[in-house]
């Protein structure tokens, strides 16, 4: 995993890594976060608000229908994939 620095909740939100392991559960990422987050203590509500976003898109229910949910977060998985590739 590249190494980068974040300091707000977007850099959290533009970086694939980080996508990858809130939306699709990898634990083997699990204790990279961790790590980072032990060593970055001052990123730790950036950090949580980007998790929280990514894992409550289905809390959008004024904004976002149920299936606009699903292909939201099919696309956003589907385009991380493909550049990571």
């Amino acid at each position: 995993m590249k190494q980068t620095y974040y300091t707000t909740v977007d850099d959290f939100l533009l970086d694939d890594d980080f996508i990858r392991y809130a939306m699709d559960a990898c634990p083997d990422k699990e204790s990279y976060w961790t790590s980072y987050l032990t060593a970055s203590p001052q990123v730790r509500r950036a950090y949580l608000k980007a998790y929280h976003i990514l894992n409550h898109l289905h809390d959008c229910d004024n904004l976002l229908t149920p299936g606009e949910v699903a292909i939201l977060k099919r696309r956003v998985l589907r385009t991380i994939r493909m550049s990571f590739n």
